[in-house]
């Protein structure tokens, strides 16, 4: 039984789209905004605010009230960061109906018709449990999701190898570059302690006795050919990185900075995690910050990348699911949200600079941990940056969805 089965067994002052600027052409294959993405006016003014909410974990069998308060917020932009509904489905039928409950939630489906979003999928929607590039409906899940989230016939994302996308907006002539990495259609097996799993029980009896952070099964695979993108993704990223952007958001379903959670997490694959913080210093990718989803609580986390600058992760979930046993995470810098939650980011200029203001607020919209971080922070030493050199043939040829 995983964490989340013991868990179901125990248990936003701007306005559409447009006000935000002039979105910007594509890195590699343009597709047409989203139904419902707020197609870009060229001609309005940029504000000095963009507002983007965020959020993830989303049971379509539940209610979800938290949508009013994230309304109410007024947001810009939403990113839906995965398990933006559950089909653990193992067969066809399954996942369509799963699916199909999914376009039945009228309070998530009237927030969607009236706010400009983008979402990326993790292993709840995508298919099942901590699943990757074995699942064998993955082909499927890639078209029912390019369908619920209004897809073009001939976007990119329908026919990748995964549904990652990247997409460019401006706000007071700072240019915002969101990125969504595809981590379970090609990501290799997880690596398990049998150990831990087989006495799971156990571990949460005792962690629940003690209140002792309790660590997960997974743990780091030391082999340099595991995958969290697979080699196209990756040369689509390092496309995305060499653009020109003044704030690069990379919307990650699972978390990128947390250390020794044993959970899902990039630190599963140290090689990748890695070679992501690497191809930021060789690509001069400055001001990247990362906002994720997948663990049902909220927490600011930072990784300390030497050499360049720090990482800052905004952990925001879950929109309906809660664990509320602590996990250890020796890169976290907050308290944690054990409540339903969702995340909010405001991009403000301020003078020279640019202000990230992070709000992670319960589920009637009241902040309960916030920080703010600089853009003149997140700027490589200087003689470091490297010069933003032109795509290779490869990278330029791969495909990724952007609008």
């Amino acid at each position: 039984m995983t964490r989340r089965q013991l868990m179901v067994a125990g248990s936003l002052a701007a306005g559409p789209l447009a006000a935000v600027g002039q979105a910007l052409a594509g890195p590699a294959t343009s597709a047409a905004p989203q139904p419902g993405s707020g197609a870009a006016d060229p001609a309005a003014v940029p504000p000095k605010r963009m507002r983007i909410a965020f959020g993830s974990c989303a049971r379509q069998t539940k209610p979800q009230p938290i949508w009013q308060a994230i309304g109410a917020a007024q947001p810009d932009l939403f990113i839906f960061l995965g398990d933006n509904l559950y089909a653990d489905a193992r067969d066809e039928a399954t996942l369509r109906q799963r699916y199909a409950e999914f376009m039945a939630v009228e309070p998530l489906q009237a927030f969607r018709r009236q706010t400009p979003h983008i979402a990326i999928w993790d292993d709840h929607d995508y298919g099942d449990d901590d699943e990757g590039g074995d699942y064998p409906l993955k082909r499927l899940s890639q078209q029912l999701f390019c369908d619920a989230w209004q897809e073009p016939a001939d976007s990119p994302r329908r026919r990748q190898a995964g549904v990652y996308a990247s997409y460019r907006y401006e706000v007071a002539g700072r240019r915002v570059q969101v990125i969504l990495p595809d981590l379970r259609f090609n990501r290799s097996a997880l690596t398990t302690d049998p150990k831990l799993k087989s006495s799971y029980g156990a571990m949460v009896l005792r962690a629940k006795l003690s209140g002792q952070p309790m660590t997960g099964w997974y743990v780091p695979d030391p082999s340099p050919t595991a995958t969290m993108l697979g080699e196209a993704q990756w040369q689509w990223l390092e496309a995305c990185l060499r653009e020109p952007a003044d704030v690069r958001l990379i919307g990650s379903s699972v978390q990128f900075a947390a250390e020794g959670s044993g959970w899902e997490c990039w630190a599963n694959f140290p090689h990748e995690r890695e070679r992501l913080t690497r191809l930021i210093q060789e690509t001069g990718a400055e001001g990247v910050v990362f906002i994720s989803g997948d663990m049902h609580y909220a927490e600011m986390s930072r990784l300390e990348v030497p050499g360049a600058y720090p990482l800052w992760d905004a952990t925001s979930s879950g929109l309906t699911e809660v664990w509320n046993i602590p996990t250890p995470n020796r890169n976290r810098r907050s308290e944690v949200i054990a409540a339903c939650n969702f995340g909010l980011l405001d991009i403000e200029a301020s003078g020279d600079d640019t202000l990230l203001r992070f709000s992670l607020c319960d589920a009637q919209g009241v902040p309960k941990v916030t920080q703010t971080v600089a853009v003149s922070t997140l700027r490589l030493p200087a003689g470091k940056t490297a010069e933003m050199a032109a795509p290779t043939a490869a990278a330029s040829g791969a495909s990724g969805a952007s609008s």
